[in-house]
Protein backbone atom coordinates (compact mmCIF):
# COMPACT_ATOMS: atom_id res chain seq x y z
CA UNK A 1 0.00 0.00 0.00
CA UNK A 2 2.93 2.23 0.25
CA UNK A 3 3.24 2.39 -3.40
CA UNK A 4 -0.23 3.89 -4.16
CA UNK A 5 0.30 6.49 -1.40
CA UNK A 6 3.57 7.51 -2.97
CA UNK A 7 1.88 7.75 -6.33
CA UNK A 8 -0.97 9.83 -4.86
CA UNK A 9 1.49 12.10 -3.07
CA UNK A 10 3.54 12.38 -6.23
CA UNK A 11 0.41 13.16 -8.25
CA UNK A 12 -0.77 15.69 -5.65
CA UNK A 13 2.66 17.31 -5.60
CA UNK A 14 2.72 17.42 -9.39
CA UNK A 15 -0.82 18.85 -9.46
CA UNK A 16 0.04 21.55 -6.88
CA UNK A 17 3.27 22.33 -8.75
CA UNK A 18 1.28 22.67 -11.98
CA UNK A 19 -1.21 24.99 -10.27
CA UNK A 20 1.64 27.10 -8.89
CA UNK A 21 3.32 27.22 -12.32
CA UNK A 22 0.03 28.18 -13.99
CA UNK A 23 -0.54 30.91 -11.38
CA UNK A 24 3.01 32.24 -11.85
CA UNK A 25 2.59 32.13 -15.64
CA UNK A 26 -0.76 33.95 -15.41
CA UNK A 27 0.75 36.57 -13.08
CA UNK A 28 3.71 37.14 -15.42
CA UNK A 29 1.40 37.22 -18.46
CA UNK A 30 -0.88 39.84 -16.88
CA UNK A 31 2.10 41.91 -15.68
CA UNK A 32 3.62 41.83 -19.19
CA UNK A 33 0.28 42.75 -20.74
CA UNK A 34 0.03 45.79 -18.45
CA UNK A 35 3.61 46.81 -19.24
CA UNK A 36 2.93 46.40 -22.97
CA UNK A 37 -0.12 48.68 -22.73
CA UNK A 38 1.90 51.30 -20.82
CA UNK A 39 4.71 51.03 -23.37
CA UNK A 40 2.32 51.48 -26.29
CA UNK A 41 0.85 54.59 -24.63
CA UNK A 42 4.38 55.99 -24.16
CA UNK A 43 5.31 55.12 -27.75
CA UNK A 44 2.18 56.87 -29.06
CA UNK A 45 2.89 60.02 -27.04
CA UNK A 46 6.49 59.90 -28.23
CA UNK A 47 5.28 59.75 -31.85
CA UNK A 48 2.96 62.71 -31.25
CA UNK A 49 5.75 64.75 -29.67
CA UNK A 50 8.21 63.91 -32.43
CA UNK A 51 5.53 64.80 -35.00
CA UNK A 52 4.98 68.16 -33.33
CA UNK A 53 8.72 68.74 -33.11
CA UNK A 54 9.14 67.94 -36.79
CA UNK A 55 6.33 70.38 -37.66
CA UNK A 56 7.93 73.08 -35.49
CA UNK A 57 11.32 72.35 -37.01
CA UNK A 58 9.86 72.44 -40.49
CA UNK A 59 8.13 75.75 -39.78
CA UNK A 60 11.33 77.22 -38.32
CA UNK A 61 13.33 76.09 -41.34
CA UNK A 62 10.68 77.50 -43.64
CA UNK A 63 10.83 80.85 -41.84
CA UNK A 64 14.62 80.88 -42.08
CA UNK A 65 14.57 80.14 -45.80
CA UNK A 66 11.77 82.64 -46.45
CA UNK A 67 13.18 85.41 -44.22
CA UNK A 68 14.94 86.99 -47.19
CA UNK A 69 11.75 86.92 -49.26
CA UNK A 70 9.71 88.31 -46.35
CA UNK A 71 12.22 91.12 -45.91
CA UNK A 72 12.14 91.83 -49.63
CA UNK A 73 8.33 91.79 -49.63
CA UNK A 74 8.12 94.17 -46.67
CA UNK A 75 10.19 96.74 -48.61
CA UNK A 76 7.33 97.05 -51.09
CA UNK A 77 5.04 98.43 -48.38
CA UNK A 78 5.22 101.91 -46.90
CA UNK A 79 4.38 101.95 -43.22
CA UNK A 80 3.04 105.06 -41.51
CA UNK A 81 6.19 105.51 -39.42
CA UNK A 82 8.34 105.18 -42.58
CA UNK A 83 6.84 108.17 -44.43
CA UNK A 84 9.91 110.32 -43.70
CA UNK A 85 12.31 107.75 -45.13
CA UNK A 86 9.93 107.27 -48.09
CA UNK A 87 10.06 111.01 -48.87
CA UNK A 88 13.85 110.97 -48.60
CA UNK A 89 14.00 108.03 -51.02
CA UNK A 90 11.73 109.86 -53.49
CA UNK A 91 13.74 113.09 -53.16
CA UNK A 92 16.96 111.12 -53.73
CA UNK A 93 15.67 110.27 -57.21
CA UNK A 94 16.18 113.94 -58.18
CA UNK A 95 19.99 113.96 -58.07
CA UNK A 96 20.00 110.40 -59.39
CA UNK A 97 18.12 111.51 -62.52
CA UNK A 98 19.79 114.90 -62.86
CA UNK A 99 16.67 116.89 -61.98
CA UNK A 100 15.68 119.24 -59.19
CA UNK A 101 12.89 117.36 -57.43
CA UNK A 102 10.58 118.71 -54.78
CA UNK A 103 7.71 116.98 -52.99
CA UNK A 104 4.93 119.56 -52.83
CA UNK A 105 2.36 117.64 -50.81
CA UNK A 106 2.01 114.39 -48.92
CA UNK A 107 -1.47 113.35 -47.78
CA UNK A 108 -2.27 109.99 -46.18
CA UNK A 109 -5.92 108.98 -46.40
CA UNK A 110 -8.49 106.18 -46.48
CA UNK A 111 -10.82 105.00 -49.23
CA UNK A 112 -14.53 104.36 -48.68
CA UNK A 113 -13.67 100.72 -47.97
CA UNK A 114 -11.11 101.73 -45.29
CA UNK A 115 -8.12 100.96 -47.50
CA UNK A 116 -5.20 103.28 -46.66
CA UNK A 117 -3.42 105.23 -49.39
CA UNK A 118 -0.80 107.97 -49.61
CA UNK A 119 -1.28 110.82 -52.11
CA UNK A 120 1.74 112.91 -53.04
CA UNK A 121 2.59 115.55 -55.60
CA UNK A 122 6.04 116.13 -56.98
CA UNK A 123 7.55 118.87 -59.09
CA UNK A 124 10.76 118.27 -61.04
CA UNK A 125 12.78 120.59 -63.27
CA UNK A 126 15.52 119.56 -65.69
CA UNK A 127 16.31 118.56 -69.24
CA UNK A 128 13.80 116.44 -71.16
CA UNK A 129 16.00 113.33 -70.95
CA UNK A 130 16.49 113.87 -67.22
CA UNK A 131 12.72 114.21 -66.68
CA UNK A 132 12.13 110.97 -68.61
CA UNK A 133 14.84 109.25 -66.54
CA UNK A 134 13.05 110.44 -63.38
CA UNK A 135 9.73 109.05 -64.65
CA UNK A 136 11.44 105.71 -65.33
CA UNK A 137 12.95 105.69 -61.84
CA UNK A 138 9.52 106.42 -60.33
CA UNK A 139 7.94 103.62 -62.34
CA UNK A 140 10.64 101.20 -61.18
CA UNK A 141 10.50 102.40 -57.57
CA UNK A 142 9.67 99.51 -55.20
CA UNK A 143 6.02 100.05 -54.56
CA UNK A 144 2.70 100.35 -56.28
CA UNK A 145 1.97 103.86 -57.57
CA UNK A 146 -1.11 105.01 -59.38
CA UNK A 147 -0.34 107.97 -61.63
CA UNK A 148 -3.19 110.47 -61.23
CA UNK A 149 -1.83 113.28 -63.39
CA UNK A 150 1.39 114.06 -65.20
CA UNK A 151 1.96 117.46 -66.73
CA UNK A 152 5.07 118.33 -68.75
CA UNK A 153 5.73 122.03 -69.37
CA UNK A 154 8.52 123.44 -71.52
CA UNK A 155 10.27 126.39 -69.87
CA UNK A 156 12.39 128.57 -72.12
CA UNK A 157 14.93 130.65 -70.31
CA UNK A 158 16.90 132.44 -72.99
CA UNK A 159 19.30 129.99 -74.62
CA UNK A 160 18.55 127.04 -72.33
CA UNK A 161 15.41 124.92 -72.52
CA UNK A 162 14.20 123.30 -69.32
CA UNK A 163 11.24 121.05 -68.70
CA UNK A 164 9.04 121.00 -65.65
CA UNK A 165 7.09 117.89 -64.64
CA UNK A 166 4.20 118.07 -62.21
CA UNK A 167 2.95 114.65 -61.16
CA UNK A 168 0.25 113.57 -58.77
CA UNK A 169 0.66 110.00 -57.57
CA UNK A 170 -1.01 107.67 -55.08
CA UNK A 171 0.97 105.02 -53.23
CA UNK A 172 -1.38 102.04 -53.04
CA UNK A 173 1.02 100.01 -50.92
CA UNK A 174 0.66 102.26 -47.88
CA UNK A 175 -0.02 100.55 -44.54
CA UNK A 176 -1.53 102.46 -41.66
CA UNK A 177 -0.49 100.93 -38.34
Amino acid sequence: MKSPKKIIILLATTFVSMLVLIAVYAFIFLAMEKKTEETSILAESSRKISGKESHVGSAALSLKTEAHNLEKLSTYFIKEQEIVSFTKDIEALGPQSGTVLKIESLDPGMTEKSVPFLDFRIKATGGFGDIMRLMTLLQNFPGNFEWRTLQLVRLEDGASVLWEANASLTALNFIKE
